[in-house]
């Protein structure tokens, strides 16, 4: 019996050293404040956060967000992997696919946007589909998402972006904004803002790819250290996003008025319209779209920029993801 009784308190000091040390260490890993790096100051791939941010939601998860703006994925995958930042909000997968591929410590694991978000508009001789055949269509650069987003959406409307049109790298918004001007190409994307703005102007809308492409565009991307290290971070992270991206995607009155009120800029008109234009690609959950992110990752692998055996279970890893979204339905804050 008294063999049994030692066992017994033996087992429970053990068990207080555990609590006293091991869990308080855990719970010291857990992050506060957490830097979120974006590639855009556009509304359409900021908004979230914003909305998140401004109306607590962060804050109520127990975090601190500190954005900061780095122009290019790569330049955004280069900070996540060197540990500067947490967390990264990019447009496309592909430089998320390409670093997976040679070896970075990246993945997917949310979406902001599952459709493309650009607006394709046309020169002022220029207003129709039909039209853009045997026509130069202006794109940021080649092996851009840009000129993905484009030739896919060609590919779906059956046109053939090898043969029945050039596609011409031709620079920065200001850049092919300019050679639309100047009449140097028939059409050319641009963001719903910036579309918003040359079609003030008098260029056409020939589509809204946020309508019709489901291809994600803004992704959020983290290292698996980071999932890793720091769950209930990245967990309580997630479950504040997908609370601004909801309230983004279906009050527009309470969204654009919590972005201004977190510091993004625009004239009000111009923001008010682009929010139509983007507002359908948004998600309502973050959950990705696994066959977008598919399409280009077989694009990547006919161009011969990733080895045919990875597959896209090797870049997206939204566990974390489904915690937070179960967790949130439990709590009666996202539908079933």
């Amino acid at each position: 019996m008294k063999t049994a009784r030692n066992g017994f308190l033996m087992r429970w000091f053990i068990a207080c050293l555990v609590l006293l040390f091991v869990a308080p260490d855990a719970a010291a890993q857990e992050k506060k404040l957490v830097r979120v790096v974006f590639v855009s100051l556009s509304w359409n791939s900021e908004i979230p956060v914003r909305v998140a941010m401004a109306r607590g939601f962060f804050k109520a998860q127990g975090l601190q967000i500190e954005p900061i703006f780095i122009r290019g994925g790569p330049a955004a995958i280069a900070a996540l992997v060197s540990g500067e930042v947490d967390f990264a909000s990019i447009g496309g997968a592909q430089a998320v696919m390409r670093g997976k591929a040679r070896g970075l410590d990246v993945s997917i694991i949310g979406s902001i946007s599952n459709q493309t978000n650009y607006v394709l508009l046309g020169n002022k001789q220029t207003r129709t589909l039909e039209s853009l055949k045997g026509k130069i269509i202006g794109i940021t650069g080649a092996g851009a998402f840009s000129e993905f987003a484009v030739r896919a959406f060609l590919k779906k409307q059956n046109i053939d972006p090898g043969k029945d049109v050039i596609l011409r790298a031709v620079g920065n918004t200001t850049m092919r904004a300019a050679a639309l001007e100047k009449g140097l190409v028939a059409a050319a994307p641009f963001s719903p803002e910036d579309a918003v703005r040359l079609m003030k102007s008098g260029y056409p809308l020939i589509s809204n790819f946020a309508e019709s492409l489901d291809i994600p565009q803004s992704i959020i991307v983290t290292r698996g250290e980071v999932l890793e290290k720091y769950p209930e971070t990245s967990k309580r992270f997630l479950k504040a996003l997908i609370l601004g991206i909801h309230l983004a995607k279906t009050n527009k009155k309470e969204a654009i008025k919590a972005g201004y009120d977190s510091g993004l800029q625009g004239d009000p008109e111009t923001v008010n319209v682009a929010y139509d234009l983007y507002q359908p690609a948004l998600t309502s959950d973050l959950s990705i779209a696994v066959p977008g992110i598919q399409l280009m990752l077989d694009e990547d692998i006919r161009a011969g920029l990733v080895d045919s055996k990875f597959t896209v279970d090797k870049v997206i890893n939204d566990r974390t993801l489904k915690k937070a979204q179960d967790e949130l339905r439990t709590e009666g804050r996202l539908k079933p």
